[in-house]
């Protein structure tokens, strides 16, 4: 029971995937830099990687924010007499931020 639960995880990972980058070539088209199949591959494979990390990453940041928060508040922080919070709630913000699905684009400028 569990590895059927596991490999239909993986397979809706891999179809979402593929279904999302034909859409983020279409928004950010680069005239610069040539796109082959072993980007495209590459894009897929380090999404489908980089998604549940960035995901895993960006609920515990949120999770461990929530308790320092909680824990130091009203606690003077270390600029213009305000409190942690704003630290602690910049930190939390920035790690769900950025690029979330890797762009065959990224993959021929990184890996060529």
């Amino acid at each position: 029971m569990k590895r059927s639960i596991l490999r239909s995880t993986c397979a809706g990972l891999i179809v979402m995937s593929v279904l999302v980058v034909p859409g983020a070539l279409r928004a950010q088209q680069s005239g610069t830099q040539q796109v082959d199949g072993f980007s495209v591959l590459g894009s897929i494979l380090l999404s489908v990687l980089h998604v549940p990390l960035k995901f895993v990453t960006c609920v515990g940041t949120q999770a461990t924010a929530a308790v320092a928060y909680t824990t130091t508040y009203g606690v003077p922080g270390n600029y213009d007499g305000g409190t942690n919070g704003k630290q602690i709630g910049e930190v939390a913000r920035r790690s769900c931020t950025g690029d979330w699905i890797i762009t065959p684009e990224q993959v021929s400028k990184d890996y060529q």
